[in-house]
């Protein structure tokens, strides 16, 4: 019989010897020892050398078939995906340093690798702290003023920041003052100003004025009451340099002069525009602010003033003949005939100054400023007017804007800027479609100068296909004008007189119910959007064409000159009723004076 090993003698006698492996055991028990083969794969957890990462895969030892842990390694599973939940405020992850306005934004990063994020939807975070102001703009506004000029000295200026804040530092600009001569002194006379509403829900109004030299104290003057007096306010006008074709075909190198005014619903302002330095000025201009909380306005809808020879008389007659007698004209494009020639602006802006310089006018480009073969103007809507204008890609050949007067909500497109599918680029779409999204008034009106619907050629002609723009816009507008609820679309560029009736998104004809007042007939709850031409407010007068549909207008007629359309909201009822003027007397158009009436 063997003796019994000391070892398992102590153990059996309750001693605290420990084995390192199975291994061991048997050489103890007698048995005879093996050597460790490290050839098994085991992945788990006692076995784990490093876990996975986004960049490695988890490691594990081998071991042996006793159990015996190993001292190399073997890969199993896969990588991680990133985690960027990181927020490291380093350089290399830096999307936009903090400016006097801004936070500084960060990429998120990876927590194992520090791998930034990329792509369109890469979330960024911001560290809660300003930059500092970089004082190193020369903005030689009257808001930065130090010292006015001399006639020893130019003026001194204080630079400023990209945010607008003064700084302490000056420059100088400009040239000592001089006594200008009488034919020095028309460079700085300012010409062809309008009136708009800048933000018409908030009562502020846009000016906007032309100068031949650039000013150089530029100022709108204003004051309550019929006079300008002594208590008045000077609003600081800011110009930039524009160009245009002048009466004698050359380049022609102007001013724009803009500035923004807060007045009050109800009182009564006069004002002017002048140069301080150059002791120029336009004659002193009386209004009475409008109300736009109003839900009882009306306004007049005019277009196509354009007139041969750049004459003012067509588009004053209808002023004087009752246009102006509304809260705001809406004009819906080809303003002018011939948009390049700047001579032609000032012929029909300063011919008619009493009235564009004292009530607003929201306009639109049409074709003939925007894309008319050899004529067409360049920013003719940004150079000529002052509108609060929605970030857009360019404003070349127009620009579409919006804004609310009392109950109503003005979608004003710009229908020249179209893709090769003649529709209207998917940028201006989505804002249309945002905006009739988001829209709570009771009336809904879009503005466009090329037709949906109309009568006249570019409406209806088929012969040459005259018609594939206006056929393109109905294809993508008449679902969408359905399906919001659009009340009224206001069209120009055909120079007809016409009114569908309601047309549902599919293009039907819908019935419509009426209920008479004070002789005239409404439409009441209307399930369909109305289409509207109201004829030129010049003199190109055009009449319906053979291919027209009658079967979609309730009336189609060949117009007259100096035509509009005057639109009255009150309440929940709208009045349309198409007029023009003669010169000596204003005539509605038999049958085309009618309503809107809602119920609900």
């Amino acid at each position: 019989m063997k003796k019994t090993s000391s070892k398992i003698i102590a153990l059996l006698m309750g001693g605290t010897m420990l084995f390192s492996s199975g291994c061991d055991m048997a050489a103890l028990l007698g048995g005879e020892q093996h050597k460790h083969s490290y050839t098994q794969k085991v992945a788990s957890a006692e076995y784990l050398k490093s876990e996975a990462t986004c960049k490695e895969i988890a490691q594990y030892y081998f071991s042996c078939s006793c159990g015996e842990k190993g001292t190399k390694s073997f890969e199993q599973g896969t990588k991680l995906d990133h985690n960027y939940t990181a927020e490291v405020a380093e350089a290399k992850y830096l999307k936009h340093a903090a400016t006097c306005e801004s936070y500084a934004e960060y990429y998120k990063s990876c927590v194992s690798c520090g791998q930034r994020m990329f792509g369109e939807n890469a979330e960024t975070f911001f560290v809660e702290v300003y930059g500092e102001h970089k004082f190193t703009e020369e903005v030689h506004e009257a808001m930065y003023i130090k010292e006015e000029a001399t006639f020893e000295s130019a003026a001194v200026y204080y630079k400023s920041c990209a945010c607008g804040v003064m700084g302490e530092e000056t420059f100088s600009y400009g040239e000592p003052l001089r006594v200008l001569t009488e034919e020095e002194k028309k460079n700085y006379q300012p010409t062809s100003i309008t009136m708009s509403f800048y933000d018409a829900a908030s009562s502020v109004y846009g000016f906007t004025y032309n100068t031949a030299s650039e000013p150089m104290r530029p100022v709108l003057r204003i004051a309550e009451g019929d006079s300008i007096g002594d208590n008045y306010v000077d609003y600081p006008v800011r110009s930039e340099v524009q160009t245009s074709i002048g009466a004698d075909d050359l380049l022609m190198i102007y001013y724009v002069s803009k500035v923004e005014v807060p007045l009050v619903a109800g009182t009564k302002y006069t004002y002017q525009v002048r140069d301080e330095y150059a002791q120029t000025s336009t004659e002193a201009f009386t209004f009475t602010a409008k109300d736009p909380t109003s839900t009882k306005f009306s306004f007049a809808h005019v277009g196509d003033t354009q007139v041969d020879g750049g004459s003012s008389l067509y588009f004053g007659n209808l002023l004087r003949g009752g246009a102006a007698d509304t809260d705001f004209i809406l004009h819906t494009g080809d303003v002018v005939e011939k948009a390049k020639y700047e001579h032609e602006w000032e012929t029909i802006l300063n011919g008619n100054a009493s009235y564009v310089a004292t009530m607003p006018m929201m306009a639109i480009m049409g074709n003939h400023e925007g894309d008319y073969s050899g004529y067409h103007g360049t920013d003719e809507i940004v150079k000529h007017f002052n509108y609060m204008l929605p970030q857009q890609a360019s404003t070349e050949k127009g620009a579409y804007y919006s804004f609310t007067y009392g109950n109503a909500k003005f979608i004003m497109l710009n229908a020249n800027d179209r893709d090769s599918s003649r529709q209207l680029k998917k940028e201006q779409y989505d804002w249309l479609v945002s905006e009739l999204e988001n829209n709570t008034a009771t009336w809904t009106i879009v503005a466009m100068h090329q037709p949906c619907y109309s009568p006249g050629g570019y409406g209806s002609q088929l012969d040459g296909n005259k018609n594939a723009v206006a056929l393109a816009l109905q294809a993508q507008l008449r679902p969408v004008f359905a399906q919001y609820g659009v009340d009224l679309v206001l069209q120009g560029h055909d120079h007809v007189v016409s009114r569908t009736h309601a047309i549902n998104s599919v293009g039907n004809v819908v019935a419509e119910t009426w209920n008479t007042v004070d002789s005239i007939n409404y439409s009441v709850d209307p399930d369909g959007v109305i289409y509207l031409e109201t004829g030129p407010g010049g003199n190109q007068t055009r009449g319906p064409v053979s291919d027209a549909d009658a079967s979609l207008y309730k009336y189609m007629v060949s117009s007259k000159a100096s035509s509009w359309s005057e639109i009255s909201i009150d309440g929940n009822r709208l009045t349309v009723s198409v007029k023009y003027s003669t010169g000596t007397s204003t005539v509605s158009y038999d049958g085309c004076t009618w309503g809107i009436e809602k119920t609900a």
